[in-house]
């Protein structure tokens, strides 16, 4: 048995069942503790064995909180694409004999592919029109009011903020990867450590043995 021939699930499942029975168990603790394996020693591996499992709660808790992330950011472009969408359609009517216009809200150009340049577009195109009475008269014409296209620029701005929380959730997942390998490299290394001990200490009980999850040949 080892952390790297088995899922993370099945090395934790096999831990417990061998650190729990150990510390139950009064034969294999007096068989055990001959060769330096103490309850307070089994303890010890208990004590990692609960360490590991409490960092892949975290880790469990913070891959879920990136994923999480993605989704509220993408529900938020999608409402924030589908206002940009209407007003660009709309400035391409009320717009349409204006060239500073057009060309200053790229207003005929299709959208960037990437988020960082869908951002800086979508950001571009309110600020630029936020700033211009004429083309906000425009605008007006058609019942689209100041309001609503700032209400469009926060949109974009939920978008933005959102991008910086998964950044946030990225870092503080990688973090929980490496707190779980250290805990679980640990918890192996006592592990494996144990099992050497424990063959040969309950070489005489194969029953003893079995009773750790150690298949015995007949």
């Amino acid at each position: 048995m080892s952390l790297y021939t088995m899922t993370i699930s099945e090395f934790l499942y096999h831990c417990k069942l061998r650190i729990n029975n150990s510390l139950n168990d009064e034969r294999i603790q007096s068989k055990v503790a001959i060769l330096g394996y103490t309850p307070e020693r089994l303890n010890e591996g208990k004590k990692l064995l609960d360490d590991a499992e409490q960092a892949c709660v975290v880790f469990d808790k913070e891959h879920g909180d990136v994923v999480a992330a993605f989704d509220q950011r993408n529900t938020e472009k999608e409402n924030a694409d589908r206002s940009y969408n209407t007003f660009v359609a709309i400035g391409r009517i009320a717009l349409k004999d204006d060239q500073a216009a057009i060309t200053t809200l790229l207003l005929g150009k299709s959208k960037p592919r990437t988020l960082s340049g869908w951002l800086k577009r979508t950001g571009n195109f309110y600020n630029n029109l936020l700033s211009n009475d004429k083309w906000l008269a425009a605008y007006a014409s058609y019942n689209i009011t100041e309001e609503q296209l700032r209400e469009g620029l926060n949109q974009v701005k939920n978008v933005s903020s959102y991008a910086e929380v998964i950044m946030r959730e990225k870092g503080d997942a990688q973090s929980a990867t490496k707190a779980r390998d250290a805990k679980l490299d640990a918890l192996n290394e006592w592990v494996m450590d144990y099992l050497s001990i424990v063959k040969i200490a309950l070489d005489d009980e194969p029953q003893l043995l079995e009773k750790l999850g150690i298949v015995v040949k007949s």
